[in-house]
């Protein structure tokens, strides 16, 4: 039997400003990922001050990035009638993909200009990004952002409040849960799996991540009421294979890097 949700997007309201479901579990979402990355780099010996300095600089590039390519694809209309649309991103409204790039892009201009490499500023990242997207998912669920295709598993979700992004009133698949636990599950994998990753190079936990996020998104999007843009796939799934090919050829890069300096060391040692 479908699931009923009819929770009110908003929590409450403070002097006309409404606060939602979707903002607070974007601020809980940033939180954690904050306090795994500390973790993570106190064991790479990397400073607090750097990360809080990075957490800042990758957020607000994550959310100017996701809030500008979901409008584009969007909400082109809205912001010309209500330029201030723009800036109201705790009602919903963000895209992965958008916000993913330049986060990716803030993170390596940042780690250059404190001298850290890239690659070892995305490992630390990495899990606990994770693990943020998929607490995010949940803010999605209750506004009824990224819902799915209509359909009649006995887990499906109905749509009852008005104020929700989602149709009302027919069966839906709940894509975001999907997601949150597709995405719950490859961050149990990169915490557990951070120290065998990193025997393979710096950059291994980072290009897992994407790969296993591609690969999660790229499944999902056959789910995802979206046009076909060609082959039959949508533009969230050629940009998934793009991010994917990303991670492949940077964990073949490091594993070759590894073999050939193994195999030089190994020349040196010859009598």
């Amino acid at each position: 039997m479908p699931f009923t949700l009819d929770i009110d997007p908003v929590v409450f309201a403070i002097g006309g400003i409404s606060i939602r479901w979707y903002g607070l579990l974007l601020v809980l979402a940033a939180v954690v990922t904050f306090r795994l990355a500390l973790l993570e780099a106190r064991r790479r010996g990397v400073s607090d001050a750097v990360v809080s300095d990075g957490v800042v600089w990758v957020g607000a590039a994550a959310l100017v990035g996701g809030r500008a390519l979901y409008i584009v694809q969007n909400e082109l209309g809205m912001v010309g009638a209500d330029p201030l649309h723009a800036l109201m991103i705790w009602q919903g409204g963000l895209s992965f993909y958008g916000g993913l790039i330049a986060g990716l892009v803030a993170l390596a201009v940042f780690a250059r200009r404190r001298g850290l490499s890239p690659l070892l500023a995305a490992d630390i990242a990495a899990p606990g990004v994770a693990v943020g997207q998929a607490i995010g998912h949940i803010g999605c669920l209750i506004s009824g952002d990224s819902y799915g295709t209509v359909t009649n598993v006995p887990w499906a979700v109905i749509y009852r409040n008005p104020a929700t992004m989602a149709p009302q009133g027919v069966p839906l698949h709940p894509t975001q849960v999907y997601e949150a636990i597709a995405l719950g599950l490859l961050f149990l994998g990169l915490w557990a799996g951070r120290r065998a990753l990193g025997r393979l190079g710096t950059g291994a936990v980072a290009a897992t991540y994407l790969i296993g996020l591609s690969a999660i998104r790229f499944g999902l999007f056959f789910l995802r009421d979206e046009p076909a843009v060609f082959l039959g796939l949508k533009t969230a799934q050629w940009i998934g294979l793009g991010i994917g090919a990303t991670g492949v050829a940077i964990l073949v890069a490091i594993v070759i890097h590894g073999t050939s300096r193994y195999a030089i060391n190994m020349e040196g040692t010859q009598s």
